[in-house]
């Protein structure tokens, strides 16, 4: 009986780990150091987002003019800088795969650096699952933004997919004048939301293994 519920719980943790844990974005870090895995479109001119390592002030195209940008709150050695004051717009995107009916969290971290914040254009950064917006766009740079310089921001919505297949998810951004506000992203993130049912069957399982486990311990053992 124990051997069976402990094969149970196995499987439980095993069916369910997938949709918890699986991470649609390739790269979504960038620490690869490049955009490995992202496709870049520009049909607005200007400058391309580049990869910029942490805690550096180098100059476009290494580093945010100058200005070291810290280290994300969940670790790492890169972001995507986004600076371009005649993009309009900018975008990476890649594609990915959905199934109809299953919703997906989308995320990603994000910051403003002081010098792009006070040039006198806005930016603006959104996140779109083919061609429409997913969220509210992030808006930053003085005197129109909602976003404030110098600190790591999280944006997060979800995505409802209507179809099977693959979509195209992108990031697009748009410099809003002659010298714009600019943006640093970093751990770009689609994952599918679990199901009710399975979080019931993952936290079953992991009851059936601690009832286990603690049976084991209170047991006599005879010489």
């Amino acid at each position: 009986m124990k051997a069976f519920l402990a094969a149970g719980a196995a499987a439980a943790i095993a069916f369910s780990a997938p949709a918890i844990s699986a991470e649609l974005v390739t790269n979504g870090s960038f620490e690869t150091g490049n955009l490995s895995g992202w496709t870049y479109a520009n049909v607005g001119g200007g400058t391309a987002p580049v990869v910029i390592a942490y805690n550096q002030a180098g100059n476009y195209p290494v580093g945010a003019f100058g200005e070291a940008i810290p280290t994300d709150v969940g670790g790492g050695n890169y972001a995507v800088y986004f600076s371009s004051d005649t993009a309009n717009p900018d975008s990476l995107s890649q594609m990915v795969n959905v199934v109809a009916g299953q919703t997906y969290d989308l995320s990603f971290d994000y910051y403003v650096p002081q010098n792009g914040y006070n040039n006198p254009y806005d930016a603006s950064l959104s996140f779109l699952i083919d061609g429409v917006q997913a969220g509210s766009t992030l808006t930053t740079g003085s005197p129109g933004g909602n976003t404030p310089p110098k600190t790591w921001e999280h944006f997060a919505t979800t995505y409802t997919a209507a179809t099977t297949g693959a979509v195209d998810l992108s990031l697009q951004f748009h410099g809003l004048g002659s010298t714009a506000a600019d943006f640093a992203v970093d751990k770009v993130s689609m994952t599918a939301v679990p199901e009710p049912a399975t979080w019931a069957m993952m936290i079953l399982g992991l009851g059936v293994i601690g009832v286990s486990a603690r049976r084991r311990r209170v047991e006599p053992s005879f010489a």
